[in-house]
């Protein structure tokens, strides 16, 4: 009779502990880089964090390398509610919100600090705003650090050396738009390029140190650097706004605090790193060009500029204010 009894409370306590309301919730990531840039490494801090605080209530899956597309593909995912959340650039997300391309106008950005003031202020917050009517949570700003031009043919001082030159950028008309002005044949292309640059069928590129050195880029025939600093590369960590509307409070504060922990570490880990990061690429061979026209490179793209919507021009202008 004992053990009858145990078989019977054993099987009521599987059946209890296996019902609904012991799943999990899955929590789908996607990133499109690999595992050590950045953009994932806060997604696993991120993982980590959350997981820590709130055992056995959600499984965080990070999705790299592009396992669940392109990001525009990604953030067209998280609109619907299939994915949940990404850390991205700001470039795709233009096609959702076009007022976030002010972020991307060329020699914005001072310096990270000018960059975090704005980001972390009323105007991030804004533009948080209007990702957030769109289906989006921005649930907190980090960076790739500042965006710079590499390329397999020749040394690039001003932008008359771009002349021509195949430049991949990504998926973004204002991007396409900078590297026009520039001269270059701009060449919008998702993530990876390796293959791409290693064939031919791109000339050069043009990411943040941090990029360059984790994807080994000068292994790809990418022998020439500049360091033009020509964009800020704000990324975001940002997710379905039902979903995130939909957590209990205490678990979305859980979540929010987690990003903003996750960012912060991020920023801290580009800025501490890129000093290294830019000697080690020297050092494997890398020619680098530090010191450029800058004069040159900021009057080639005044037009870009000048060719803003009345909205973003707005917002570029508080920019400014906020960073003088």
């Amino acid at each position: 009779m004992r053990i009858r009894t145990t078989f019977m409370t054993l099987a009521v306590c599987l059946a209890f502990c296996s019902s609904p309301a012991f799943a999990k919730t899955t929590v789908n990531i996607a990133v499109v880089v690999n595992p050590t840039f950045v953009h994932t490494q806060a997604a696993n801090w991120f993982k980590e964090d959350v997981e820590k605080k709130l055992p056995g209530k959600y499984d965080i899956v990070v999705h790299h390398s592009g396992a669940l597309g392109s990001e525009t593909q990604v953030l067209q995912q998280i609109q619907l509610g299939t994915t949940q959340m990404s850390v991205c650039t700001t470039g795709p997300i233009e096609a959702f919100v076009p007022e976030i391309k002010a972020l991307e106008m060329p020699f914005l950005f001072p310096s990270y600090q000018a960059a975090d003031t704005v980001l972390d202020g009323p105007i991030g917050q804004d533009l948080a705003g209007r990702l957030d009517k769109q289906g989006f949570t921005v649930l907190h700003f980090l960076d790739n650090g500042f965006r710079n031009v590499t390329n397999s043919k020749k040394p690039i001082k001003t932008p008359t050396d771009l002349a021509g030159m195949k430049i991949r950028t990504m998926e973004a008309p204002t991007h396409l738009a900078i590297w026009r002005a520039l001269g270059a044949n701009p060449t919008p292309m998702a993530w990876p390029i390796f293959t791409a640059l290693q064939q031919g069928v791109i000339d050069g590129q043009e990411n943040p140190i941090a990029v360059i050195y984790a994807a080994k880029l000068n292994e790809a025939g990418q022998k020439y650097l500049t360091l033009s600093r020509h964009v800020y590369s704000a990324l975001v960590f940002i997710g379905n706004k039902t979903f995130m509307d939909g957590l209990p409070e205490a678990d979305r504060q859980v979540f929010l605090d987690a990003a903003r922990d996750a960012a912060l570490r991020g920023r801290a880990f580009i800025r501490d790193n890129e000093a290294r990061q830019l000697a080690e690429l020297q050092a494997a061979g890398m020619e680098i060009e530090e010191h450029p026209d800058m004069d040159a490179f900021r009057k080639a793209t005044e037009p870009v500029l000048a060719g803003l919507d009345a909205e973003s021009k707005k917002i570029v202008k508080q920019i400014q204010q906020a960073v003088k």
